[in-house]
């Protein structure tokens, strides 16, 4: 990400699943969703579904930036939940909060607080 006097600064990106219960996922994601996170996004994600669980939570709450192939990517999670039936939620950053409101997407994803 470049800053306002025009350096690039690294924003680390970051994560990571727990499982507090037989039936329920926790995946927390910090840093930037972009077209170069999304895969591994995708794939922790993947292995977050083995085995199905009943409920996954995704926390955006660290995620400071987002782009299109993000929110491309959490519709396909959510997608994806849908036709697993897992009852997901996401509980969303302020950027997230605000890029779901401008795009339409609050109506789609199930965020937490809408």
């Amino acid at each position: 990400m470049t800053s306002g006097d025009g350096h690039v600064r690294e924003v680390p990106f970051s994560v990571t699943v727990t499982r507090p219960d037989g039936t329920q996922v926790v995946m927390a994601v910090a840093g930037e969703i972009d077209l170069t996170t999304s895969e591994d996004l995708k794939e922790t994600f993947d292995q977050a579904l083995d085995p199905v669980p009943g409920r996954l939570t995704v926390d955006l709450e660290g995620v400071e930036f987002c782009d299109s192939t993000g929110l491309a990517t959490l519709v396909g999670i959510n997608d994806r939940c849908t036709t697993a039936g897992v009852d997901l939620s996401f509980l969303p950053s302020p950027t997230i909060r605000r890029l779901a409101l401008k795009t339409g997407l609050s109506t789609l994803l199930p965020l937490a607080g809408s």
